[in-house]
C-alpha cells in the first residue's frame, strides 16, 4: 500500500473546475518528470486524486524521502 504525500490541492466548484483540472494536470506532469529524473517510475510514485470538492496531486512516501535526502537543497520563496 502506497502512502501519499500531498504536494498540491485545489478546491473546485462549477466556475473553476476546468481551470483546476488543467492546473492539476500540469503539476502532475511536473512531478512525473522529476520522478523520471530521480530514476523512479512515475506511474508508481505520482498520483492525482479527484473528489467531489477538490483535486490533489501526491507523490509517494519513497519519492518524498528521495527528494529530502538527495543532493541539493529545498528553497522556499
Amino acid at each position: 500500500m502506497t502512502t501519499w504525500i500531498w504536494v498540491a490541492r485545489w478546491i473546485k466548484n462549477t466556475s473553476n473546475e476546468a481551470a483546476v483540472k488543467q492546473a492539476a494536470a500540469g503539476i502532475r506532469k511536473h512531478w512525473e518528470e522529476v520522478a523520471l529524473d530521480q530514476g523512479l517510475d512515475p506511474a508508481k510514485n505520482v498520483t492525482i486524486a479527484e473528489g467531489e470538492k477538490e483535486i490533489r496531486v501526491g507523490i509517494s512516501e519513497e519519492f518524498d524521502e528521495e527528494m529530502r535526502e538527495g543532493p541539493g537543497e529545498w528553497r522556499y520563496y
